[in-house]
């Protein structure tokens, strides 16, 4: 028993007085006791490889925004002769491919066998495509080095610890996946004034280059970190798609789920600055709405993370779903000042918490055993999501979007993606219902 946190569950007495303190203290003694030391702590170097992976990442995709105002300026842009919709193509490739080829991750970890070798050859490709895109010029060699070669490199960074954290923890998955993914809003909020204020300083070539250099040592510190949790094989002999999965119901319902989600869930974010600018917002109050949002969003992926372990996770990935929905149709359609704020804020609380507890729920209704190929199915389904969600957006949005009721079709459109997916939970929910009958279950156990 020297591998044990303690040598036998920890039993406290509890007294009148201290009641719901001591229980809740001795459920999470108990739950610890049974965890071997060393998983507990190679869990958490994992969860923190994942946090920075997330920072780093998404850090630089989401701020992609400060880069294509630069790009497209009047004056000095060096792709001031494109549209906007084609320099944007850059970044929305760079974040659709992010989460594409994490289709092949089981692939890449079976062949390399250790998820450090395939988190350094996606650390150097993402540093690649940065550093090479200092000397581009032309539109389409942006969009092969800053767009497909960082988000090639990106996915294989990214995916590892996301497939292995979930897997060292019990009872609090959910929290822990929250911090994990709490790195893309800090990362969305300090890049974006990192590259505003790079840009500023040293130009574009060179802030491409001092970001790719950041990304190299960020990255290499992240994949020494990653552990692989005990009982999770990586097999060469596994289908990238295994086609038996596309005949349950459930299955079908969680990814549809989680494609309709991210199509609607990066719009805001990419239309927040300019919209605020239709209700009289300067530009500085404009990017401080998208940094107070990520800011947001990272703290309420751990709260709520926490809450869900306690009260269900597919339970409130649907609450969190259906919030999301509401305040799209119910504050940022109505297009005020004040009510515009509101948005900012709830829409932060909701809609980030759902990424962060897509991975448990996948491991709470199909098991341990399934989790890695429907992870990366999953995140596949999320590519095709972010392509199909900010363009079309784009295009409803009407006369450029000068005044707030050029939006209104974009938001509605917004509105209905996120309800599809809250329908979809649902009836997963539902699915899970009538194979059990039990609707209140806290978690499924695995």
């Amino acid at each position: 028993m020297a591998d044990r946190v303690f040598s036998k569950p920890v039993v406290i007495v509890n007294d009148s007085s201290h009641e719901s303190n001591d229980s809740l203290h001795t459920e999470i003694l108990t739950e610890i006791s049974i965890i071997p030391r060393n998983r507990v702590f190679r869990g958490i170097a994992t969860v923190i490889a994942g946090f920075l992976c997330n920072f780093i990442v998404f850090g630089i995709s989401f701020s992609y925004g400060v880069f294509q105002d630069y790009y497209t300026d009047p004056t000095n842009g060096p792709l001031k002769h494109y549209s906007n919709s084609k320099v944007a193509l850059i970044g929305s490739s760079a974040t659709a491919l992010t989460y594409i080829f994490g289709i092949l991750n089981g692939k890449m970890l079976a062949y390399f066998e250790v998820p450090w070798k395939v988190m350094t050859i996606g650390c150097v490709a993402m540093s690649l495509g940065l550093i090479l895109a200092s000397f581009c010029n032309e539109i389409y060699q942006f969009v092969l080095t800053q767009g497909i070669l960082y988000g090639i490199g990106s996915s294989f960074l990214y995916m590892p610890p996301v497939v292995c954290a979930p897997l060292f923890f019990k009872k609090y998955k959910a929290f822990m996946m929250g911090f994990l993914f709490a790195g893309t809003g800090v990362g969305a909020f300090a890049m974006a004034l990192i590259t505003r204020k790079l840009l500023s300083v040293v130009g574009w070539r060179w802030s491409l280059r001092i970001l790719g250099f950041m990304n190299i040592f960020i990255g290499l510190v992240a994949s020494a970190l990653v552990n692989v949790p005990p009982g999770l094989n990586f097999s060469k002999n596994n289908r990238i798609i295994n086609f038996s999965n596309l005949k349950s119901a459930k299955v079908i319902s969680q990814l549809g789920a989680s494609l309709f989600q991210s199509a609607g869930y990066i719009i805001p974010l990419i239309y927040m600055s300019k919209y605020a600018n239709t209700l009289q917002y300067s530009n500085t109050q404009g990017a401080w709405f998208i940094g107070i949002n990520n800011l947001i969003n990272a703290t309420f992926k751990i709260i709520i993370g926490f809450a869900a372990d306690r009260t269900g996770r597919l339970n409130m990935i649907i609450i969190c779903n259906f919030l999301s929905t509401l305040s799209i149709f119910a504050l940022w359609l109505i297009g005020t000042r004040d009510v515009f704020v509101s948005f900012v804020v709830l829409y932060g609380v909701f809609s980030g918490a759902i990424i962060s507890l897509l991975p448990t729920c996948l491991i709470d209704l199909f098991g341990a055993s399934q989790y890695q190929a429907l992870t990366s199915l999953m995140y596949f389904c999320r590519g095709i999501g972010s392509m199909l969600g900010t363009p079309i957006a784009g295009l409803l949005i009407k006369n450029n979007g000068f005044i707030t009721k050029d939006y209104q079709n974009a938001i509605i459109y917004n509105g209905v993606l996120l309800s599809v997916s809250t329908i979809l939970l649902g009836v997963m929910r539902y699915m899970y219902f009538k194979e059990t009958g039990v609707f209140n279950k806290v978690n499924i156990p695995f």
